[in-house]
């Protein structure tokens, strides 16, 4: 019955159906997050059907030849009954299906969005939008594993240095994360401020102790250049206003754990170090819509620093892609959403619900009711937003302590600041807040 609802049908056949196991662990004292280690990798066979044609087969396993391995992936999203898990194929494959060898790739993964929510869905769509260098592509399925049907998962490409097709780095390049849970790793850079970056390239298995000392003078390069104001010759400035504008758009939660991937495509000395995509949408929307993100004023990252700094490059560029984006980004969003709405997908998407619901003893709304509730707040946050961009609040929300808001803001002189040209404007006035009057 579930093959014929219209989902593409994933089925896992492990080797002697073993299930794959992790150990759930807890941070050390001073760090935070609960994650997972020592996930075990159960070789078997993955295969998709999709109206009786069978779009893709890994065939059965055999070491480096055909086949795959299957594990827990995640962190607190492992701790779930329903699993995410990784994908490693035995030969690269575009899992996809889209008849390009350029998509083959060995690394995949099946995460839980679908089932009631379609946040990585709209998450994907506003890094599109917004113009970031790679978007993850992805198909929703329905997954049997070893003949148990496990619910609606989403189909995805990893992030991965992959210059074909996913990230554009050279060999000689490197991709990190800002990593909340840099604890459960076997290597990570630890920078004088204090900030945690783990390693997607090269692996923190394969990099050599030349590519570790050359990656950590460049993260702590750029860390100083940030805090100094010369960042300007070492960060792509745009990649970074880019990131942190989608993610106050979507009104994310969860500063430290939107997954903060910093790349830089060689070791010489003419490349930037930039911002390539977004990853992990569980927290967004989860915000009044009158708030900036959490990494907006958040210490994890740098951006608190580039919004305050006595060089306003990155607060120029901010204001300028908001002004390129903002007049359409939210109607394109939604015209998307409205578009979905009546999609095969999303029709097929909303008859396998009720079977996973079963599955997981759990209820959860509509496809229906996840777009109009998505297109509700996103139309409240689009006009404060407007405002709030307008009035500058941008950075005025983080001077001295004072709640964010969008009220008057005047010189010492009495004229009104309707959108003060520099960093010296904002930091010298009256702030009317709430009635109230704050020398600045």
């Amino acid at each position: 019955m579930i093959i014929s609802l219209g989902l593409p049908t994933l089925f896992i056949e492990t080797v002697g159906g073993e299930e794959p196991t992790c150990d759930y662990v807890y941070p050390p004292e001073g760090a935070f997050g609960k994650s997972i280690n020592n996930a075990t990798k159960v070789p078997g066979r993955v295969y998709i059907v999709h109206l009786g044609d069978t779009l893709y087969d890994s065939g059965r396993y055999a070491d480096g030849i055909s086949g795959m391995t299957i594990k827990i992936r995640g962190n607190t999203s492992a701790y779930s009954d329903k699993k995410p898990f990784k994908i490693r194929l035995e030969k690269a494959s575009d899992m996809l299906s889209r008849g390009d060898h350029r998509y083959d790739d060995r690394h995949w993964a099946l995460i839980r969005d679908g089932n009631s929510s379609l946040k990585t869905m709209i998450g994907n769509k506003v890094n599109q939008l917004i113009g970031m260098a790679y978007t993850p592509a992805y198909e929703y399925v329905n997954v049997f594993f070893n003949g148990d049907y496990r619910g609606i998962y989403m189909l995805t490409e990893t992030i991965r240095r992959n210059p074909r097709c996913r990230i554009n780095v050279a060999k000689s390049g490197f991709i990190l994360e800002c990593d909340p849970y840099w604890w459960n790793e076997d290597r990570y850079l630890r920078t004088p401020d204090g900030k945690y970056f783990t390693f997607k390239y090269p692996d923190d298995k394969d990099v050599v102790v030349p590519q570790l000392t050359y990656i950590a003078s460049v993260v702590k390069y750029v860390e100083n250049a940030i805090t100094d104001g010369t960042y300007m010759s070492c960060i792509d400035v745009r990649s970074f206003a880019r990131w942190l504008l989608a993610h106050d758009i979507l009104g994310s939660k969860d500063g430290a754990g939107s997954n903060i991937f910093i790349t830089k495509y060689d070791d010489s000395d003419t490349t930037l170090v930039s911002m390539s995509t977004l990853w992990d949408f569980d927290s967004i929307m989860k915000l009044s819509t009158d708030e900036w993100s959490r990494a907006h004023n958040d210490t994890f990252f740098y951006f608190k620093v580039l919004t305050n700094n006595v060089n306003t490059g990155f607060l120029d560029e901010y204001r300028r892609l908001w002004q390129e984006i903002g007049p359409h980004l939210f109607d394109d969003l939604i015209g998307y959403l409205e578009d979905f709405r009546t999609s095969p997908t999303a029709l097929s998407l909303q008859a396998s619900r009720p079977y996973e619901f079963e599955r997981w003893n759990y209820v959860s709304s509509s496809v229906d009711d996840n777009i109009n509730d998505a297109i509700s707040w996103l139309r409240q946050h689009e006009a404060w937003l407007h405002q709030a961009m307008m009035t500058d609040d941008v950075v005025a929300a983080e001077l001295s302590g004072m709640p964010q808001t969008h009220d008057a803001i005047y010189t010492l002189n009495g004229f009104r600041l309707t959108s003060p040209s520099s960093i010296s404007e904002l930091r010298r006035g009256v702030y009317v807040r709430k009635g109230k009057k704050y020398l600045k």
